[in-house]
């Protein structure tokens, strides 16, 4: 039985393609919207992700950055907060493993016979290359000779190497390069770290720390520090210890605010998680809207088609149909049409965002079209109920006569 009323529905519906295609194509449309933004808000999720690991985030490291207030905010590069001696004092707690102090010097202008290049030039200590997870290419890394007698050496990342020796990036090992006015004999190349989002992970020069304070920032503050952790398991507790052992190194008072801000693995969770929350939040209102609309809009068409059908509706009353199975024929086509409409949406939405994948961050998963059949299987159901009561509704005799209820 219930597979000739499928059979049947399928059937009249194909004979009506107008009403079928203005039915599904409501949420065609409203499928396609979410499938779309469901992939853009993963994979943007994922590439904060990526972007903050990069930058050292990983969950057995966490970083102390200069200056107060809000955890991911941009601080002046003048900020004098943080020290050396912060840096060595942290070794005291159980269950940092490793410390790697850093300044962070604005972009300089690169020179290598001819050649310029402009980028970012990072003061850091041997221990940058191994809590950062850098590896090198070609050549030596630093060592603590470099930082103890403040030698003018430096190691290139990949982007850089590529510009200023674009034929052969051994070659570059032992040259010397101009760094604002400053000659440095090259020590190594680092292996490369790739592209992040918009940013090169390859586009810098480290060079010691000591020898970019003297030449560059001539200072000894130091912007930020990595703390490499015994363990990822307790970053909470962790974090809470070192808050209050910077705080008493740094003398403040209970009613004074930091002067540093301590980023864990934690805060790069609720980051990504608050961003999420804030596209999830988008995405019901555009699909409830949307979905909203196409129940509408399928609800209005499968009243006119009633209106147009009365008389096929009539004749099968008259042939014994009964009122249950014409209600149950029209709510299994406004189902059905509704579910293939939220399929079509959901094949155009991922073509589409794989053909989006290389302007902007993509991720594709299976969840559009868990999502796609269970909102096309609700707004079928929802808005076909009405109109398929009415249809059940229909008397037969006035139907065949052109009657009107």
């Amino acid at each position: 039985m219930l597979f000739n009323i499928i059979k049947l529905s399928i059937r009249d519906a194909l004979k009506h393609p107008l009403f079928t295609i203005l039915m599904m194509i409501g949420v065609v449309v409203s499928i396609f919207s979410m499938t779309t933004i469901v992939a853009i808000g993963d994979g943007t999720r994922m590439e904060i992700v990526k972007v903050l690991q990069g930058f050292g985030f990983g969950g057995d490291v966490m970083m102390v950055a200069a200056g107060g207030g809000r955890v991911f905010r941009h601080r002046p590069s003048n900020v004098k907060t943080l020290t050396v001696a912060d840096a060595k004092a942290l070794l005291q707690l159980p269950f940092v493993k490793g410390v790697a102090p850093r300044q962070g010097i604005r972009s300089y202008p690169i020179h290598y016979m001819g050649r310029s290049y402009q980028t970012r030039i990072l003061g850091v200590t041997p221990s940058y290359l191994r809590i950062g997870d850098y590896q090198i290419d070609m050549g030596q890394p630093l060592d603590k000779r470099d930082l103890r007698d403040h030698r003018k050496v430096c190691l290139l990342g990949r982007t850089v190497a590529k510009e200023l020796f674009p034929k052969d990036r051994a070659a570059a090992l032992g040259q010397f390069i101009q760094i604002g006015k400053f000659f440095f004999r090259i020590k190594g190349i680092l292996a490369e770290k790739g592209q992040i989002g918009r940013f090169d992970m390859d586009d810098r020069i480290l060079i010691p720390l000591t020898t970019s304070s003297v030449l560059f920032i001539r200072d000894t503050y130091i912007h930020a520090i990595s703390v490499k952790l015994t363990d990822a398991k307790n970053v909470e507790y962790y974090e809470r210890v070192v808050k209050a052992f910077l705080r008493k190194r740094h003398h403040l008072l209970p009613d004074q605010p930091n002067d540093f801000r301590v980023v864990s693995s934690l805060d790069v969770v609720h980051f990504v998680n608050q961003a999420s929350r804030e596209l999830t939040n988008l995405l019901v209102r555009i699909m409830v809207i949307s979905l909203l609309v196409s129940g509408i809009i399928i609800m209005n068409v499968m009243l006119a088609s009633i209106s147009e059908r009365r008389v096929e509706i009539g004749i099968k009353r008259a042939m014994g149909a009964s009122r249950r199975h014409i209600l149950t024929e029209f709510l299994f086509e406004s189902i059905w049409l509704s579910l293939l409409g939220s399929l079509i949406g959901v094949g155009i939405g991922m073509l589409t965002a794989y053909l989006l994948r290389n302007t902007i961050p993509i991720f594709l998963t299976l969840r559009p079209l868990y999502m796609a059949v269970g909102f096309g299987v609700l707004v079928g159901a929802i808005s076909g109920a009405y109109p398929a009561y009415r249809a059940g509704q229909v008397d037969p005799i006035r139907a065949i006569l052109g009657g009107r209820r």
